[in-house]
C-alpha cells in the first residue's frame, strides 16, 4: 500500500469511527446533561480515597484550573457537586457529591460499564489488549512528544 493511500485510510477511519467514538462513549452521561469528563470528574470525586479539590483534579488532568471551573460549574448547578470548606484549613474548598450526584455517578458508572464490557464481548479481550497497546505506542512515539514539542502546524 503506498502511503498516500495509507493516509487516506487513516483519514478514512479516523473519520468514520475515532472521531465518533467520543459521542459513542459519552451517551450514558449525556441523559444527565453532563460530558463523559464531566462524570470523570463526579467519579474521580466519588473514588478518592481523600476528597479532591479544583487544583488537585487540574493537576492531575494537566490542565488548567480555569478549565477544570468550567467543567464543574455544570455539576454545581444540577446540584451533583457541592464545595465545602476544608475544616482544618479553611482557605481550602474541597468536592463532594451530593447525594444525587452520587446516584448520577453510580448510575452513569454502571452503564459505561456495561457499555463497555459489550464491546470488549464483540471485538474480543485479545484484540482488545493489542489495541490499547498499539494506542499506548501511538500516545507514547507520537501524540506525547507533539504536544511536548509544540510540533503541531496550524
Amino acid at each position: 500500500m503506498a502511503q498516500s493511500d495509507m493516509m487516506a485510510e487513516f483519514i478514512g477511519v479516523y473519520m468514520s469511527s475515532l472521531k465518533n467514538l467520543e459521542k459513542l462513549i459519552s451517551q450514558p452521561t449525556s441523559a444527565y446533561g453532563i460530558s463523559f469528563e464531566q462524570w470523570l470528574i463526579m467519579s474521580a470525586v466519588a473514588h478518592s480515597r481523600t476528597p479532591l479539590t479544583l487544583t488537585k483534579i487540574a493537576a492531575e488532568r494537566g490542565v488548567t484550573k480555569g478549565a477544570v471551573a468550567r467543567q464543574l460549574k455544570p455539576l454545581f448547578e444540577k446540584e451533583y457537586l457541592q464545595q465545602v470548606t476544608d475544616d482544618k484549613d479553611r482557605r481550602r474548598v474541597l468536592l463532594h457529591l451530593t447525594e444525587t450526584g452520587v446516584v448520577v455517578e453510580t448510575t452513569i458508572t454502571e452503564k459505561v460499564s456495561s457499555r463497555f464490557n459489550k464491546w470488549l464481548g464483540i471485538y474480543g479481550l485479545e484484540e482488545g489488549k493489542s489495541l490499547l497497546a498499539h494506542l499506548h505506542r501511538l500516545e507514547d512515539l507520537i501524540v506525547k512528544p507533539e504536544l511536548a514539542h509544540k510540533n503541531i502546524e496550524k
